[in-house]
């Protein structure tokens, strides 16, 4: 029987806590050292290096987490990486100078990505296949609320004092706390397998490219947001609540834009989704004063747009997906996130400085139109999955793969292999006659060749990902509906 989510809740609570504290230090960090390094008189160009650190230590750690947990085990692993990012912290306001903080800021991005690791994997071992779903919202909601709360935290003490690095300080160290002394046993060994950019882009092109466009948004939001409301002349206090809003916009809206994109084909939700963000971005150029007066309000808006796109993205591409694939795809979508994530500050900060604050929204734009052009470009090539072979949105927290073990979606995926026998015999039959000719002008696009983002057709898990394959004989399928069909088993495959 499905535990109620009070009782839930109760059960996960150490876990939460955990999770909770860590992502209100790292957000309180982030602002907080972008905000210092403009009051410490930086350039805008070393503020975006700094800034842009964190992502490149987090995808290291996603590289390197899963071999250190192994073979050091969840809770030293968790012990040594909360204690060295609590000294890092304090360090912060100790050598003040940008190269150091870079080192700093990459060193701690390397371990929050172990921690989160850590995180998902118990919440993944005290989570079964009735409470997947509501396991992974509670985590989503106790996240973002996390990173929401650290924003308000600016508003503790001045950003020039060492106040604020010893709270972000303290909320690492407090994170440790619950899991050291939890009674339950550590989960099993994690797995660590990717796959590769190369088979990535094939599966689905646009939701490789809108992967990485959320990566550059959200490292521009993050790592220059604060300082763009700086320099419009806001107080430290309401740096503060424009990233609480943005947060909290993105926050409210990213599950109801998720469960629309169920009902519609996916790939329009998210070109509304960037058409959004391309007028949100210019407004502020037609009414720059309303804007500066509204900042809170316009973040919250912009919020909306930006932060359901990586959610969306992850979902069109497990669309194309095997159920054993989907963790494998999603340590690849992470990498290639976190990396386009690095070049955001830098991006960002440069706009700013040659340009002033009002280039940040413009980037915003920039990109929305990039992304969203290819999304229509895309679009018009072969036969789109339709909605009822379209998996379910989950939203999945930007840190480890293994919140992807969390996701209901490979358990409902995997339970169904038992059913639908009729189907299956039909669609082998299909399959043992492909050269239907209505079946291959429904698959082929104008120009009578095929797409890997309309059929999401790549090699076996054991084949070399430089073979070619050719495969026009096989439908989009989603493996819940067509239970043990595999298309790379068709006798007509060639390598």
């Amino acid at each position: 029987m499905p535990r109620s989510p009070v009782a839930m809740i109760i059960a996960l609570s150490a876990t939460l806590f955990a999770a909770f504290t860590l992502n209100s230090g790292s957000s309180l960090q982030s602002s907080l050292l972008a905000l210092r390094a403009s009051a410490e008189g930086f350039a805008p160009v070393y503020t975006g290096i700094i800034m842009a650190s964190y992502y490149i230590g987090f995808v290291a750690g996603i590289v390197w987490g899963a071999s250190l947990v192994n073979r050091v085990g969840h809770i030293r692993t968790f012990a040594a990486l909360a204690s060295t990012g609590s000294a890092i912290t304090l360090l912060h306001a100790v050598f003040v100078d940008p190269i150091t903080w870079s080192l700093f800021r990459a060193l701690t991005g390397l371990c929050l990505s172990g921690l989160y690791l850590v995180v998902e994997s118990w919440l993944n071992a005290q989570a079964d296949n009735t409470s997947r779903g509501s396991t992974i919202a509670i985590y989503m909601t106790v996240s973002l609320g996390g990173l929401a709360i650290g924003q308000l935290l600016l508003n503790g003490a001045p950003v020039n004092s060492f106040e604020l690095f010893t709270v972000a300080s303290v909320l690492l160290s407090l994170s440790l706390v619950p899991l050291a002394l939890t009674r339950q046993p550590p989960p099993s060994a994690v797995s660590g397998e990717r796959m590769t950019f190369r088979r990535l882009y094939k599966i689905s092109p646009l939701g490789f490219v809108a992967a990485s466009g959320a990566g550059v948004l959200s490292g521009a939001v993050y790592g220059v947001g604060p300082v763009f409301a700086a320099d419009l002349g806001l107080a430290t206090n309401d740096v503060a609540y424009f990233m609480f809003f943005v947060i909290l916009g993105g926050m409210i809206m990213q599950f109801p834009i998720g469960k629309i994109s169920d009902m519609v084909p996916r790939q329009y939700v998210m070109i509304f989704v960037l058409c959004g963000l391309t007028l949100s971005g210019l407004f502020p150029l037609m009414a720059p004063e309303l804007v500066r007066h509204n900042l809170t309000i316009w973040g919250g808006i912009t919020g909306v747009f930006i932060m359901p796109l990586y959610g969306l993205a992850v979902a069109y591409v497990n669309d194309y997906l095997e159920p054993e694939d989907i963790v494998p795809a999603s340590g690849g979508l992470l990498i290639i996130y976190g990396g386009s994530a690095a070049t955001g500050p830098l991006v960002g900060a440069s706009a700013i400085g040659h340009f002033g604050p009002w280039a940040l929204p413009v980037l915003f734009s920039i990109i929305g139109i990039g992304v969203g052009s290819f999304a229509m470009y895309r679009s018009g090539f072969g036969r789109r999955i339709s909605t009822e072979e379209q998996g379910q949105f989950v939203a999945v927290p930007r840190t480890t793969p293994m919140a992807f073990e969390l996701s209901p979606i490979t358990d409902d995926i995997s339970t169904d292999d038992t059913t639908d026998h009729g189907d299956d015999a039909a669609m082998t039959d299909q399959a043992a006659n492909p050269d239907t000719p209505q079946d291959l002008k429904d698959l082929l696009t104008p120009d009578g060749t095929a797409h890997p983002d309309d059929f999401g057709q790549v090699p076996a898990a054991d084949m070399d990902d430089t073979a070619e394959i050719e495969q026009t004989d096989a439908r989009p399928t989603r493996v819940s509906d067509n239970a043990g069909l595999n298309p790379n088993d068709n006798p007509e495959t060639k390598t």
